[in-house]
């Protein structure tokens, strides 16, 4: 395994001398091996996120463990990196709260053992860490080394949500309709392409130029609804409320007409425009549907025609009306969460003119009176905002997520407690001693892919941090203690290094 980690380096420095990469060109998240002195921990996941001052980035290693304890989140801001993607990070400390310890951490930009060399580098597509981590507990520094590949996809998304772009066989890229429907009816149907085109009437406030039309039609005297979907259309029977038929669905094994899905949101946004054939928003009848459902590795359909509680991890379902004036509307709706363990896998989104399967306003002779819905800018929203921060049992509030304390900086005298809002939200806190302040990253599922974050700071006073000779000259309680060659002072229960670092 040591070999892989130089071989990797060496191709991390090779790239890197041929181009310069720039701190944006890194953040992300990154998957790959966790090492703790040469013994494998598994497959984690990093963060690097841009750093709380200028030029500067913040490594996050979340739920670190070591033997069997879980010590904590380990985050380090201001990290400085060269124009070969080389890390440098002076000594510093960091309080981890799970053991009310303070450890000295340093990061590692050659460091040898047997001959093989291990760095702290990144690139745009991967990144070596190597940390030293000592504390008075520890008999000696250990050594933690992740290896990962930056993880950049668009698992996080619906594709092309504006519907933008060429149209190829009457459908735009990642979306489908009858035109490329499967079942014993596909042929009967595959005609009926009018019933999905594109359109150039956009949402209000659009930085697009496209949008999606899509109609309802009569096959063979059957009113039809209109359907687009991220999936595939099954056309299988002439009734047009038979779902065992008559459904869209989504198959790992259907390339091409599903989407595989890795996160976790919290909403789903879209516009549209729906314009029943009567004209009247008021008819109960005219009601638009839109159900979009997280689904594991398995097949799926809608509607369902069987159990599918173990595929099913999250649904978001809306039947919607006409405005009064028949116009655009912005239409968010949540994701209930069903409570499976399982990842997600794949997606599967549904549009259609009507709640019912061959529903709709009354059907004229006209064929261009249709149920229609203009549809545009369909997003996956994934929450990411701090919810609340307490210091102890005080809430703090924050003004253009920023909040200031009274109270002197100490990393260790309080309980820091930051809840954040969003089904897959990780919130992660940054002790800064040289600048006196605390940040707050909150980051959703999607920052793999958007990049996306909320930033927040709390400033304190003062460091409130005593040195040795305070500690000694002004509290006769105090006492200096021996431990393996290492001067503490203690306290009562409250120890101190040589430096006037609590310890615990």
């Amino acid at each position: 395994m040591k070999k892989i980690f130089t071989v990797l380096v060496a191709g991390l420095m090779i790239s890197a001398q041929v181009m310069a990469v720039s701190n944006k060109d890194v953040c992300g998240r990154f998957d790959g091996e966790l090492q703790i002195d040469w013994d494998s921990y598994g497959s984690r996941s990093v963060y690097l996120l841009p750093g709380a001052t200028e030029n500067t980035l913040t490594f996050v290693l979340p739920d670190f463990m070591f033997g069997m304890g879980k010590l904590g989140n380990i985050v380090l801001p201001n990290i400085t990196m060269d124009a070969n993607g080389k890390l440098n990070l002076e000594a510093t400390t960091l309080y981890l709260d799970s053991i009310n310890l303070r450890a000295s951490i340093k990061m590692l930009n050659n460091y040898e053992d047997e001959g093989d060399i291990y760095n702290s580098v990144v690139s745009a597509t991967a990144a070596q860490v190597t940390l030293e981590i000592a504390a008075p507990t520890l008999p000696e520094p250990i050594i933690v080394v992740f290896d990962g590949n930056a993880v950049r996809n668009n698992n996080y998304v619906l594709p092309n949500g504006g519907f933008e772009g060429a149209w190829t066989n009457d459908e735009p890229q990642g979306w489908h309709s009858f035109g490329t429907a499967a079942g014993i009816m596909a042929d009967f149907v595959k005609g009926n392409t009018f019933q999905f085109v594109e359109s150039n009437q956009v949402r209000p406030g659009s930085n697009g130029s496209q949008s999606a039309l899509v109609s309802s039609n009569m096959v063979f005297g059957v009113k039809a609804n209109g359907n687009c979907t991220n999936g595939q259309i099954n056309a299988g029977s002439m009734s047009a409320d038979d779902a065992s038929g008559n459904y869209n669905f989504s198959d790992p094994t259907n390339e091409g007409f599903n989407t595989p899905f890795n996160g976790r949101p919290d909403s789903i946004v879209f516009w549209a425009k729906y314009q029943p054939a009567d004209k009247d928003p008021y008819n109960e009848v005219n009601k638009a549907r839109m159900n979009t459902v997280i689904t594991t590795n398995a097949r799926y359909q809608d509607p369902e025609v069987e159990d599918y509680s173990a595929v099913k991890i999250a649904s978001a379902t809306i039947n919607y009306a006409a405005t009064a004036d028949m116009g655009w509307q912005r239409i968010a709706v949540p994701f209930s969460y069903t409570g499976i363990a399982s990842e997600p896998a794949y997606i599967l989104a549904t549009f259609t003119t009507n709640q019912v399967p061959g529903g709709g306003s009354s059907y004229k002779s006209d064929a261009t009176v249709l149920d229609s819905v203009y549809l545009d800018d369909v997003e996956l929203v994934y929450n990411k905002t701090l919810n609340s921060f307490k210091i102890d049992d005080a809430a703090l509030r924050f003004v253009d997520h920023i909040a200031n304390v009274e109270s002197n900086y100490c990393d260790s005298c309080a309980d820091y407690i930051a809840v954040s809002e969003g089904v897959s939200a990780q919130n992660f806190i940054a002790f800064d001693a040289t600048n006196k302040c605390i940040y707050i990253y909150v980051i959703a599922d999607d920052y793999a892919q958007s990049g996306e974050f909320e930033f927040y700071r709390v400033n304190f006073a003062d460091s409130g941090e005593e040195g040795v000779e305070e500690i000694l000259s002004n509290n006769v309680s105090c006492q200096k203690v021996i431990i393996g060659g290492q001067l503490f002072i203690r306290r009562g229960d409250v120890w101190f290094d040589a430096t006037g670092v609590r310890v615990k």
